[in-house]
């Protein structure tokens, strides 16, 4: 079959149509508030500081761009305390850090309230990161312990909880390395961070050889027109 100008143009234009069919969802990666709610003061002590924190990765074919971080405020009632929420790839760069403020929040959803980013972060397909919560010696807010029916949004995997050591020095979010088992009496312990994102498909490699095999053609077939113009 002899492919015309117009054919080529065609294929073309439906390899950029397939490379950008990429969509985007609003979502919250935690979903559910199951476990059960303990004061700070239960579980770091009355005098030490100290940040608890959930790793995750990235689900295949897909990224995500985070806007919010979140912090678990049962009943949308009034924080007693400001606690830093923060973002960290696993070499503990630092992504992203908000401070949700004490009092009534304005972003409030589903059992979490919200800040948004400054500037949204892109988290790649496959990659692993660390999302943490600081809880200052001495506060009253609550986070969830033991959560082992936990529900996570479909684009992400939970792999382990961790902290830093608890201890009255730590005053401010610190990167929390001190990893925990994810099986036993850690199983999907220490929930009080949270973060909402929009995911986005990546397209197949196979896509991209269509677009290219497409531009090609058209380039070909531009240069075909040219010569015919010229005789």
């Amino acid at each position: 079959m002899r492919l015309t100008f117009c054919n080529l143009t065609t294929i073309a234009a439906t390899a950029l149509i397939f490379s950008g069919s990429a969509h985007a969802t609003d979502n919250t990666a935690v979903l559910t508030t199951n476990g059960t709610a303990y004061p700070w003061t239960s579980i770091g002590g009355g005098s030490n500081g100290g940040t608890i924190a959930w790793l995750f990765t990235v689900g295949s074919g897909v990224v995500l761009t985070v806007d919010y971080l979140g912090f678990y405020d049962p009943a949308d009632v009034a924080l007693g305390d400001a606690h830093p929420v923060a973002l960290w790839d696993t070499n503990q760069n630092l992504l992203a850090q908000v401070t949700i403020p004490s009092g009534v929040g304005a972003n409030y959803l589903s059992g979490y309230a919200y800040q948004h980013l400054s500037s949204s972060v892109t988290l790649n397909a496959g990659n692993t990161y660390v999302l943490g919560a600081f809880f200052p010696a001495a506060s009253s807010d609550k986070l969830l312990v033991q959560a082992t029916n936990q529900q996570f949004d479909s684009n992400i995997t939970w792999v382990q909880p961790a902290q830093t050591v608890f201890n009255p020095q730590q005053t401010n979010i610190a990167y929390p390395s001190n990893l925990l088992s994810p099986n036993g009496i850690y199983q999907e312990a220490f929930f009080g961070p949270t973060f909402r994102f929009t995911a986005a498909s990546v397209p197949e490699p196979s896509t991209y050889t269509f677009f290219g095999l497409g531009a090609l053609a058209l380039i070909v077939a531009g240069r075909r027109k040219f010569g015919t113009s010229r005789r």
